[in-house]
């Protein structure tokens, strides 16, 4: 159990992996938030700014490019890390974009829960937590 300050945003248009991929990270101990698109994530996000955002890559709306787009150009939230949730092919999406990590959907529970934990152990220590 990892302690309740470290927030998850969880960004999927799909209600059903959005609400058991909220589920499993409260069961993990981390306070989730939750958005349906990538327009609504950023809403959120004005509110309460969360330590990882994990993604869906296509969405209606606005898609997982274009809300990491929007996260990077916003000096409050460019140092969130994000993870990349598709279920096409995820290698083009790691050649397209090095620095970030993606799961293939559908993904290993154990898998998630190991990445999630790394980025945020990660980002952490660059901000000298």
């Amino acid at each position: 159990m990892v302690p309740a300050t470290e927030t998850v945003l969880v960004v999927d248009d799909e209600q059903g992996i959005l609400e058991a991929l909220a589920d499993l990270l409260r069961e993990e101990g981390y306070r989730v938030l939750t958005a349906s698109h990538g327009r609504e994530a950023l809403e959120r996000m004005a509110e309460v700014k969360p330590d990882l955002v994990l993604t869906d890559w296509m969405m209606p709306v606005l898609d997982g490019p274009a809300l990491i787009e929007r996260i990077l150009q916003d000096p409050s939230l460019r140092h969130i890390p994000v993870l990349g949730m598709s279920a096409v092919d995820v290698n083009g999406l790691k050649r397209l974009h090095p620095a970030m990590e993606f799961l293939q959907k559908p993904f290993d529970i154990r898998a998630l829960m190991k990445l999630v934990r790394k980025s945020l152990d990660a980002n952490s220590r660059v901000r000298g937590g």
